[in-house]
């Protein structure tokens, strides 16, 4: 089952406000049935500021609807001025394997 990835980053003055809006959109935008939240979130902090991730399991018929959620529910952060996000999608090892036939 492929991942689906979310990183956020943003200036540790941030922090309070990202919090906020993110239990507010958790609350617009509960978790939809067809994603399986590994990792809810991961902080740490670089020189730049605060790093989080967030890992979603989906099913390969799935993950186009895991993507349209992580962007709805990101572009609820768009009017927070030095918040920046990207989503990405990692297959497993063995999913990878089979696309050079091992």
């Amino acid at each position: 089952m492929p991942y689906v990835i979310s990183f956020s980053w943003y200036p540790p003055s941030l922090a309070n406000t990202v919090a906020q809006r993110y239990l507010e959109t958790l609350q617009k935008y509960p978790l939809i049935s067809s994603i399986k939240r590994v990792v809810p979130a991961a902080v740490s902090s670089t020189k730049e500021g605060l790093e989080v991730f967030l890992v979603d399991e989906v099913k390969q018929e799935d993950v186009g609807e895991a993507l349209d959620y992580a962007g709805k529910f990101l572009v609820e952060f768009f009017d927070i001025e030095g918040f920046r996000y990207q989503i990405k999608v990692y297959n497993t090892l063995n999913e990878a394997m089979r696309y050079i036939g091992k």
